[in-house]
């Protein structure tokens, strides 16, 4: 049963990682795996089942996309606002990401901020809050 439009990456993921034969990865994998049935998925004979592939991903330390050969494009959003502010927010070092997400509480708090996106109008936003 081959896979159709997946490219599985077994056997260049392995080799990347330096499992240099099919046996040093089933041995690493553990009881449960093979070098036959490692084989037989690098030659595309038999599809993995998803713990299958989520033991080897951790194993080689990759994700399912680039195991099954996927290409895959995050969501784009329809405001370029948006994926500018995800894009940038992928550029910074944890303590900054950390920084970002407290200033985004503080404005998020502020009701007159809120008021478009949540449909009400700023009073009804701001009687809520006054009432808590």
């Amino acid at each position: 049963m081959n896979g159709g439009c997946m490219n599985l990456q077994l056997m260049r993921l392995r080799k990347e990682a330096g499992y240099k034969s099919r046996k040093a990865l089933a041995d690493a994998l553990g009881d449960d795996y093979s070098e036959r049935r490692i084989k037989s998925w690098e030659d595309g004979v038999r599809m993995l089942s998803l713990k299958q592939a989520c033991d080897i991903a951790d194993l080689l330390h990759c994700t399912l996309d680039e195991l099954a050969g996927r290409d895959f494009q995050p969501v784009s959003y329809s405001d370029p606002r948006q994926q500018a502010l995800n894009h940038s927010y992928s550029l910074l070092d944890e303590k900054s990401k950390g920084e970002l997400s407290g200033l985004a509480a503080t404005m998020t708090a502020d009701p007159s901020r809120l008021a478009a996106k949540s449909g009400q109008g700023v009073e009804d936003v701001v009687d809520e809050e006054g009432a808590a």
